[in-house]
Parts: C-alpha cells; structure tokens; sequence
C-alpha cells in the first residue's frame, strides 16, 4: 500500500505521464479535452489494486465530465495538463472522503473544477511575473475566460457544496448545466432520461440551490443568475 500512496503523493511531469502512456501523445490536438486523455491512465494505473480506494467504481464514470470541466474553463493545453493532474492527485489525497461522501461525483467535480480555477490563476500570475510591463487587459486576454457564476471564488465553494447535497439526479443535471454548460438535450442523453426530465431536474435543483445559499450564504447569490436559465435547450 506505500508504494501506490507514495507515487500519488508528489505530482509527476508530463513527461512521466507521456512515458507511462508509451510514448508520444497523439490526439485532435489542443482544441478539444480528448488531448488530455492520457493523463488520465497514467495516474489511475497507480490505484487498480488499492483495496481503500475503488478508482472504477469513484472515479471511472466521472472521467470525461473532469476533463470537459477543466477544459471548459482553463482552454489552454498546458494549463489544463496540470489541472489535471492536480486534481487527480487531491482525489487520491482525498479518497477516503470522496468514497465516503454520499454523491462522490459531485465532490470529484467540485475538486477539478477548483484545480481549473487554479491553474488559470497561476498562468496569470506567470504572465505578470514574466511581463511586468503587461497591462492587466492583455494578461487577462492572454488567459482563457471565464464567464460563468463560478468564476467568484467564495460563491463557487458555496454552490458547489449545495450542489453535492442534493439528490444524485438534480446534482448531476445541475453540474452539467452550470459547470459544463451543457445544453440540455445533451444532458438528457448523459443521464439516459427525456428532456423534459433534464429540464425539471435542473429547475429544481437550481431552486433548491438559491434557498440553500440564501439561507447559509445570505447576500452572496443577490444578482448572480442561479435562476432556471432561459434558452438552454
């Protein structure tokens, strides 16, 4: 067992991963999450044989909405490599949370989500530290953006812990609704139910959300949109 802890204790490079993988990476290239598809087995094939921690049955599913997640908010390869990576590295930091935690795939996303949001901070930070003279609007049109109601980092905690409260079905519909962006026929396939579903799932799981915020979080949502969302569909 400190042989599987110890190689998910410190982050590896990119190119242990690469190497892992056997070889070079191939992929659509830069435009699309499938090139960060090798990350994934490098790091999962640590934790196979782990009897604390069931990596198919926590982990697996979740594995494509991780890397849309990620990808959906740092767009940039390198950046989105490390958010990757860092986030596998705090599930397994983590894992006797994320298996004990009654919607473990909610907490797996809340992780990489706040990894993405992290790596775009620290590509901004690099560009100043290496650009002095940038003015902030060229750091920030250097840098991927990030237009959605999680871009805050304290209301992003908080809906994302809301969101792992609700039940399994109106937090998978609301997570891919307002961490993917996913439009709703999508969605609908995702989770195997109509759209209409989707749609009922998602209204009151946002409802259920803004009562929760504005009960432990009074002020936070005021003017932030948890409302349904027009024109998803």
């Amino acid at each position: 067992m400190s042989s599987i802890s110890s190689s998910w204790s410190s982050r590896p490079s990119r190119s242990d991963l690469r190497e892992r993988r056997g070889g070079v990476v191939s992929g659509p290239g830069i435009d699309s999450p499938a090139a960060l598809d090798y990350i994934v087995p490098a790091r999962a094939a640590a934790v196979k044989t782990s009897r604390e921690f069931d990596y198919d049955l926590l982990v697996k599913p979740v594995e494509g909405r991780m890397m849309r997640a990620i990808w959906r908010i740092v767009r940039q390869r390198e950046g989105a490599e490390d958010a990757l990576q860092d986030a596998l590295a705090i599930i397994w930091k983590k894992r006797a949370a994320v298996a004990g935690h009654p919607n473990p795939e909610a907490l797996i996303l809340r992780i990489s989500v706040n990894a993405a949001y992290d790596a775009v901070r620290k590509r901004q930070r690099r560009l100043k530290h290496e650009s002095p003279g940038l003015p902030d609007d060229r750091v920030d049109k250097a840098t991927p953006p990030v237009a959605n109601v999680l871009e805050d980092r304290e209301l992003r905690e908080a809906v994302l812990e809301a969101i792992a409260r609700l039940p399994r079905r109106q937090a998978t519909a609301v997570l891919l609704s307002i961490v993917e962006e996913q439009p709703y026929g999508d969605i609908a396939r995702a989770m195997g139910c109509s759209e209409s579903t989707v749609r009922v799932h998602v209204m009151r799981g946002r409802a259920a959300l803004a009562r929760s915020l504005a009960r432990e979080r009074p002020g936070i949502v005021a003017g932030r949109g948890l409302g349904e969302k027009e024109g998803a569909g």
